[in-house]
């Protein structure tokens, strides 16, 4: 289960859902679960709460900041790629 995956409690994984920190979806075999991605959110959202102090208000504004900094990351990357063949090209 992401429960054990992630090493939370049940209880722990329903209140990221109320945060909205993860979202359960129907899985193929019919039954509540996680994808991957969430379950990899509630590894770090734990460290984050239970390791690092913070509430889970504040576990989801990093979250959101992390994502934010991947999506500027790639970004960039591309902007670089196009800088490289614009220069090969002139």
């Amino acid at each position: 289960t992401a429960a054990r995956l992630a090493r939370v409690s049940e209880e722990f994984i329903c209140r990221c859902e109320n945060e909205e920190l993860v979202t359960a979806r129907i899985m193929l075999h019919g039954k509540k679960g996680l994808c991957f991605a969430d379950v990899s959110k509630l590894k770090l959202a734990r460290h984050l709460h239970e390791d690092m102090g913070l509430d889970l208000e504040a576990v989801y504004l990093v979250l959101q900041y992390r994502n934010q900094i991947k999506i500027l990351q790639r970004r960039l990357e591309e902007l670089e790629q196009f800088k490289r063949q614009k220069s090969r090209n002139t």
